[in-house]
């Protein structure tokens, strides 16, 4: 296992290390929502039922298989603390057991969301020109999350040795496979939406099997050291159950959202698409930061160094702000000519533009929230997230119900969202404030 660097002692020594963490890391994760983007811009050319089907399948699988995100956090947690802590077999015993659970459980989700695709689309409420495209793209993407889950494991095991280059190469590899097989197989062979989700299938079994070489090169097997003890096993289900819960009711507000836009309209839908796809990329541009503190803060508190994690806290925090304005400042000025990548209908670009100025601005407060998420992520202070992160989901779903039940449309929509964020600024920034974040040692 490649150790981690020496603990920065200046504080230009630790914004090296951010950006030698995040930069990568931000690469990593602008190139993976790339697959989600490539299928929307494709897609897009097909036509409004085409797009918001594609928006609201994608919504459904996020609720069902980003849940599972706590493959990724956790695993990122423990190999961090172990890392600083330097005890590699330990390491090595995290990845493996987080990759038997990953496997197991993206067994038995694909196979229920293949089974059930059609009656969870028609759950959301959807207008009927929705639900068979939806469905069968669906459909198809449930052979792919036994490998989504697996992947995630192998990114929680690579930032938690603070390498965020390797996966970034893997990612990369798997979007040029996505992109070539979704315009082949969707504009050359015309098998529509379809074959955008076969594109995605693909990219994924690549992202595992590349993984599997790499992280055992690394000494960080996805298969071996056995089956957890009951010990390991009851900090798994405790770790596991809290970022269940954070991760599932946060994507369950959002999935909320756009089930809300889905029952507006196939305008409304395939709007609310474009903004989303949009929004979540750009997150990604600030989301490395929180990468960097994961591994990072991580580190700090195995090697029992409290006040390194909080100096890292604070230089992140800095980062978070300024990369929130350049993000929303870019956003306003490219307002007309993002939206035109994803689709040229003049309807949905209409749609689109009643809510692109707050999704833009949003980002400010965004960038110091997805910071701190990764700092108490770090830390291992999985109890408290879950339960802000929670009250704020619920926020949305009740905002989004009441957009949906009063027609105020996209802007809405998107109040809802900006509101649930909001919430969680205001808790991570609080939570901030106390020591109860800061326990150190081998175990958060």
């Amino acid at each position: 296992m490649t150790a981690p660097a020496p603990p920065p002692r200046t504080a230009w020594q630790r914004h090296r290390r951010i950006l030698a963490l995040a930069i990568p890391a931000t690469g990593t994760l602008v190139a993976d929502p790339l697959l989600g983007f490539v299928d929307t811009a494709v897609v897009g050319r097909l036509g409004a039922e085409q797009l918001g089907a594609l928006g609201l399948a994608v919504a459904v699988l996020a609720a069902v298989s980003w849940i599972f995100n706590f493959l990724v956090y956790g695993t990122t947690a423990a190999v961090a603390r172990a890392a600083g802590a330097g005890d590699p077999d330990a390491a090595g015993r995290r990845v493996s057991h987080a990759g038997q659970v990953a496997l197991v459980l993206g067994l038995l989700v694909g196979a229920a969301v293949f089974l059930l695709a059609e009656p969870l689309i028609r759950l959301s409420g959807a207008v009927p020109d929705l639900v068979d495209p939806s469905a069968s793209y669906l459909r198809i993407r449930a052979f792919g999350i036994p490998f989504l889950l697996l992947g995630y494991v192998g990114h929680g095991a690579f930032r938690g040795i603070a390498d965020t280059t390797t996966p970034l190469w893997i990612v990369a590899a798997a979007n040029v496979v996505n992109a070539g097989l979704t315009v082949l197989l969707v504009l050359r062979w015309g098998w529509g939406i379809d074959g955008a989700a076969w594109g995605t299938v693909a990219a994924e079994v690549l992202v595992v099997l590349l993984f599997t070489v790499l992280l055992r090169r690394a000494r960080l097997p996805l298969v071996g050291h056995g089956r957890p003890g009951p010990a390991e096993l009851a900090s798994l289900v405790v770790v596991s159950r809290d970022l269940f819960l954070r991760t599932g009711g946060l994507l369950l507000g959002l999935f909320l959202i756009t089930a809300a836009a889905a029952r507006m309209s196939a305008v409304t839908a395939a709007a609310h698409q474009v903004l989303w796809q949009v929004w979540i990329m750009v997150s990604f541009l600030m989301d490395g930061f929180a990468i960097a503190a994961q591994a990072m803060v991580g580190n700090a508190l195995g090697a029992g160094d409290r006040d390194e994690a909080r100096a890292t806290a604070r230089a992140l925090i800095g980062w978070g702000v300024v990369g929130g304005i350049v993000v929303a400042g870019l956003l306003l000025l490219l307002a007309d000519p993002v939206p035109r990548l994803l689709t040229d209908e003049p309807t949905i670009l209409a749609a689109v533009a009643t809510a692109w100025w707050l999704a833009s601005l949003g980002h400010v407060l965004n960038g110091t929230v997805f910071v701190l998420d990764g700092v108490f992520m770090g830390a291992g202070d999985f109890a408290y997230l879950r339960t802000w992160t929670l009250a704020a989901a619920a926020v949305a779903a009740v905002g989004a119900q009441l957009a949906a039940s009063l027609g105020t449309g996209v802007l809405g929509l998107w109040v809802a969202l900006e509101a649930m964020m909001l919430v969680r600024f205001v808790s991570l920034v609080w939570r901030l404030r106390t020591d109860a974040w800061t326990r150190v040692g081998h175990a958060a």
